[in-house]
């Protein structure tokens, strides 16, 4: 699957965005990658035979993947929910269903509140909902830039590379090859603010639309899942898998994004 460039302007500057479009002939779906991360992670569901009526996309949020990120800018989560509009505005997918993984997932429900129009389902892979999901950008807001840069991003990528779950070994993969410090950084405070005083957990129970919740067996002590669980909400739990079970077990998720999709 070869990327793509698409150049967008954002607070007046020029943004070059990769992004990746496998046509399909049953609607689409588009994938928004956690902190740090990259479309990389959805890349195998172009090679999924469940998936494949599809249209699949997925794109690098800018300092992430082979996305650009000038140094003039500091761009939180607001600033993903304005350029995912404008990236789904350019790319010809119509109605779809957002996966969002991670950061990614709260960025989806951002989205979605404010542009829900054409969303016709929301597949949640352990989004954040609460202040329990910031388990690296909570740490990550005690640090100057410096202080991180130097320290923190190369212990968190030495610690990934160790990690048993191959999920937060290709994150250990990302975070070397693409990642933006800054971008990272610069994430961090408005992701944690959002989850502590968001209300997110309201706000994903009550969408009108399709949804889920997916999580990994190791993650299954998340405190919100019982909440979930009594305002009707589908969860699904992925075996063998921790924070990235595309990696951990691409058999099983694969299966679970299919069924969803097809009783859509």
């Amino acid at each position: 699957m070869k990327p793509k460039k698409l150049e967008i302007t954002y607070r007046g500057q020029s943004l070059h965005i990769e992004y990746f479009l496998r046509p399909g002939v049953k609607g689409s779906v588009l994938y928004l990658h956690g902190l740090s991360c990259s479309k990389n992670d959805f890349i195998g569901a172009t090679t999924a035979g469940e998936l494949s009526p599809y249209t699949l996309a997925a794109f690098d949020f800018p300092g992430c993947g082979n996305s650009s990120y000038p140094e003039t800018m500091a761009l939180g989560i607001d600033d993903l929910v304005e350029i995912t509009n404008i990236v789904v505005s350019r790319l010809p997918l119509g109605d779809l269903v957002i996966i969002g993984h991670s950061m990614g997932g709260l960025v989806a429900l951002l989205y979605i509140q404010k542009y829900s129009k054409n969303v016709k389902g929301f597949i949640n892979i352990e989004g954040n909902l609460a202040s329990e999901d910031c388990f690296l950008s909570r740490e990550v807001i005690k640090y100057s830039f410096a202080e991180f840069k130097d320290r923190w991003f190369q212990n968190l990528k030495q610690k990934s590379f160790c990690s048993k779950n191959k999920g937060f070994q290709k994150y250990a993969e990302t975070l070397e090859k693409y990642s933006s410090p800054k971008a990272f950084f610069d994430c961090c405070p408005s992701l944690v603010d959002y989850s502590d005083n968001g209300s997110l957990i309201q706000l994903f129970t009550e969408l009108k639309i399709p949804k889920i919740f997916i999580h990994g067996s190791e993650n299954n002590t998340l405190s919100y899942i019982p909440c979930l669980k009594d305002k009707g909400c589908d969860i699904v739990e992925i075996a063998n898998s921790n924070h990235f079970p595309g990696y951990d077990n691409p058999q099983g998720y694969y299966k679970v994004l299919s069924n969803f999709l097809n009783k859509r």
